[in-house]
């Protein structure tokens, strides 16, 4: 990666739209996702909000599964390019382009998935997200620990996490933890430091552009080896699900 490289969300999204859907770690994290609302939705309608909500894939794929109406589904992100990108997915009343929207009604889920080792206003966006979810609600927040490596500069991390003192300051806000777990050892791990050796070849071959056969089946092979991870509570991934009082 070059040195004098300057992460822009705009750019990130125009450049790795086709391709990010089908990273393995996007789909392990969809996987998390959906299951945890299965699990704490049983009703299953509810009001879903997605803090950083990118492109939209993982909102979309929610809205389907549980057959939610447009109104049901919202989310923000400071990414024109990617906001544009999920209103072409959802028809959606609430999907804006803004850090802090002021919404029109709190939601039954608020989701924030790889959002928050972008901003050093992390707690700023985990109070606006308790602030706007329903008495009941909850809140799923996955983010990263451990070592900044260079696929991280590459998405415009600015620091990673302890999850003892994430778990602190969520609960600080009214957030009682149902879930608080490390994910990712030993090969997303592994993955993380050997994507430093010649991180412009993945950059360029595996992140960019548009998804091929090759990267497809390579993409895929590595979301089956993933499943291992649920198995070992250590790694670089921080998955937590939590309830608001």
């Amino acid at each position: 990666m070059d040195n004098n490289y300057t992460y822009n969300p705009d750019t990130y999204w125009q450049d790795t739209e086709d391709s990010y859907p089908h990273y393995p770690t996007v789909r392990h994290r969809k996987r998390f996702i959906l299951s945890s609302l299965r699990k704490h939705c049983p009703g299953g309608s509810f009001s879903v909000f997605d803090f950083g909500c990118g492109e939209g894939t993982l909102l979309a794929t929610i809205q389907k599964e549980f057959s939610l109406q447009p109104e049901q589904v919202g989310g923000c992100d400071i990414s024109k390019q990617a906001v544009e990108g999920a209103r072409k997915k959802l028809n959606s009343p609430y999907l804006l382009h803004e850090m802090y929207p002021t919404l029109t009604q709190k939601f039954d889920v608020m989701i924030c998935s790889e959002v928050i080792e972008h901003t050093t206003d992390y707690e700023n966006v985990l109070r606006w997200m308790a602030e706007n979810l329903n008495s009941g609600g909850v809140m799923i927040v996955t983010t990263q620990s451990g070592s900044i490596h260079a696929s991280d500069r590459y998405t415009g991390h600015t620091q990673h996490f302890i999850l003892k003192n994430l778990r602190k300051m969520m609960e600080g806000f009214g957030l009682n933890m149902l879930t608080a777990r490390l994910w990712g050892w030993p090969l997303f791990s592994l993955q993380k430091y050997l994507t430093n050796i010649r991180f412009d070849r993945i950059q360029k071959n595996y992140l960019e552009g548009n998804i091929t056969l090759h990267k497809k089946i390579t993409f895929s092979l590595a979301y089956a080896a993933y499943f291992v991870h649920d198995l070992i509570p250590l790694g670089p991934q921080i998955y937590i699900v939590a309830r608001k009082a």
